[in-house]
């Protein structure tokens, strides 16, 4: 069991570079719309010079990775000197701004705000990868429950609410994988040296 697990395990490891968002050469520009329209699935982008954000994040494990955002599409993140959570959908984008529709509740009004990128202090990303986000809340499931079943169900000595040390360690590196693949498919991104925010055109 305990060899099934580690292959499983290394088997989430090794996927992960293959199917990420966008293992990103810091060598290689950009250099055409076609590796937009892939990244983004069924969204074409017809317009030449239209601005979009990129946020180049480097990270030990995945390496140096790129994601995009543009118009119309949702960005979470917070600004320096303040705790608030904003997951707004992005409108106009210029060389060092962006801007976001804000819902004033006190008038009633819809207000449109401009963040400029130097006052972002930290992105949060979604990263979708086949079975490694499925395993992200499915692995620590498994772990619980299997730890679960033999503590709850008779043992070979027939008493209940016991385990022994090789379940722990089954039901716990179940846990600690789906842990790792929670890590590889939700990021917090600190904008600063490593990480940056800047904006693109296509052409």
């Amino acid at each position: 069991m305990k060899l099934r697990l580690a292959v499983l395990s290394l088997f989430f490891l090794l996927s992960l570079r293959a199917v990420s968002q966008d293992a990103y050469n810091r060598v290689e520009a950009l250099e055409s719309d076609e590796l937009l329209i892939k990244q983004k699935g069924t969204r074409l982008v017809a317009r030449p010079g239209e601005r979009y954000l990129i946020v180049d994040h480097s990270s030990f494990f995945g390496g140096y990775q790129r994601y995009r955002y543009f118009p119309g599409e949702n960005i979470r993140f917070r600004l320096k000197d303040s705790q608030i959570k904003f997951n707004e959908r992005i409108g106009e984008i210029t060389d060092t701004t962006f801007t976001f529709v804000l819902v004033n509740e006190a008038i009633g009004r819809m207000e449109h705000r401009e963040v400029a990128l130097d006052d972002v202090r930290m992105i949060k990303t979604t990263n979708r990868i086949p079975w490694v986000s499925e395993g992200s809340f499915m692995l620590p499931l498994a772990g619980l429950i299997y730890v679960g079943a033999d503590f709850f169900n008779k043992g070979i000595d027939g008493k209940r609410f016991t385990t022994d040390q090789q379940t722990l360690w089954v039901g716990g590196g179940l846990i600690a994988t789906g842990f790792i693949c929670y890590k590889f498919t939700f990021h917090t991104i600190r904008i600063g040296k490593k990480n940056h925010l800047r904006v693109l055109k296509t052409y």
